[in-house]
């Protein structure tokens, strides 16, 4: 059941809980009937939701009876309106804690008339704790392999730190790459020292919390996104990972961009940013710039949807070598262009919470657009209508 996409699941599926004998534990539960209406009945459940929220997600399965703890009967709960019952329990995840719990699924699976099995997906949530507010329990529970209980001092102490350390470490490992990269020392040298460089870095908070450890088997077809801007890539492996560089293959003392997989899932792409201008100005286009990020997102983001590596991501953007540059929206227009005063910039990140953002990452990376555009002066990317809307200039 684990292996499969969530949507995916099916009823077949749920029979071979059963069958195999599959037994309840920290990331599984298992109920036979639906949750009342009482308030007791909703803080159980709000509990039950918040438990695996607040430990490492996991499925809450209802209409799946068991004894002893392990899955006995597919039996089913009775339903007129499966979209009604679906958007009712959505609605109640979201109400019933504080704060809400955003990253979650709930489907439907049928069995025969009104009768089918409620599946809910919990995934690790990286705002938690969370506590219950249903009928002024205000209460913190957690989940392990014996069943939920109310947190203790420690375990909410451990949970309220958790979130700072992982963002500490994506921030220490960021500063550390970023002067490796810009010291030119990288698996390869991008352009001469001192040159434009893009750095995009997208981090899985899960690189940082599970113990990811990824494969490269060329054997079994292993992909990689092509280093940006770039319309085919060469590999290499380094003491890192997966590389991929731009270029003939034969010529890798310098090359134009390349890109990294690490083995804990982190993704990285360097390119050297084309920078010229009439009159001797140094000028760089951000919207070509936009455009490659965009593309690098997007594959990215595919290739961590065929590896499973889950949800949310860190995006960080980073230019060096670029002071003294300037960013024209139209060169031949005249418009004025603001230099630079720094050597990098480094934006805020921007964090995804979802793989779907692969299908429109222009939507998801306008704030980012916005304040890169802001670094050089202007008022925010002109790539964008008056509702927000991407527009490829």
């Amino acid at each position: 059941m684990f292996a499969k996409e969530f949507d995916e699941i099916a009823l077949a599926d749920l029979q071979a809980l059963v069958d195999e004998g599959i037994p309840e534990g920290r990331q599984l539960e298992f109920k036979r009937d639906h949750y009342g209406r009482k308030d007791e009945d909703r803080r159980e459940f709000a509990a039950d939701v918040s438990a695996m929220a607040n430990a490492v997600g996991g499925y809450l399965v209802i209409g799946v009876d068991e004894r002893n703890g392990i899955a006995s009967d597919v039996s089913g709960v009775a339903t007129s309106d499966p979209d009604g019952l679906v958007r009712a329990v959505s609605d109640t995840i979201r109400t019933s804690l504080e704060p809400p719990i955003l990253e979650f699924r709930v489907k439907w699976i049928a069995i025969e008339g009104e009768r089918g099995v409620l599946a809910i997906k919990m995934a690790r949530s990286w705002s938690a704790p969370h506590r219950v507010t249903v009928a002024k329990d205000y209460r913190f529970f957690i989940r392990d392999e014996n069943g939920k209980h109310p947190m203790s001092v420690e375990e909410l102490r451990r949970a309220f730190l958790f979130a700072s350390e992982v963002e500490e470490r994506i921030r220490r490992f960021r500063t550390e790459r970023l002067e490796i990269l810009t010291n030119n020392e990288g698996p390869l040298a991008v352009g001469a020292d001192g040159d434009a460089r893009l750095v995009m870095q997208v981090v899985p908070r899960a690189s940082f919390t599970e113990s990811i450890s990824l494969s490269f088997d060329e054997r079994g077809g292993t992909m990689w996104p092509w280093p940006l801007g770039a319309s085919g890539a060469n590999p290499m492996y380094s003491l890192d990972g997966l590389v991929a560089y731009s270029g003939p293959e034969e010529k890798f003392d310098t090359v134009r961009a390349f890109s990294t997989l690490f083995r804990n899932g982190v993704a990285e792409a360097v390119a050297k940013l084309n920078v010229g201008g009439k009159d001797g100005q140094r000028n760089i286009y951000l919207t070509g710039v936009e455009q490659g990020i965009a593309s690098g997102i997007r594959q990215i983001l595919g290739e961590y949807e065929r590896r499973s590596i889950p949800a949310p991501y860190t995006v960080l953007v980073s230019l060096i070598g670029v002071r003294g540059v300037s960013a024209p929206i139209d060169e031949w227009r005249g418009s004025i262009t603001y230099p630079c005063r720094s050597d990098r910039i480094m934006l805020p990140e921007l964090n995804i919470d979802t793989t779907g953002a692969a299908d429109v990452p222009e939507n998801t990376l306008k704030p980012l657009f916005d304040l890169m555009w802001n670094a050089f002066g202007h008022h925010g990317s002109p790539s964008y209508d008056q509702s927000g809307k991407y527009i490829r200039r």
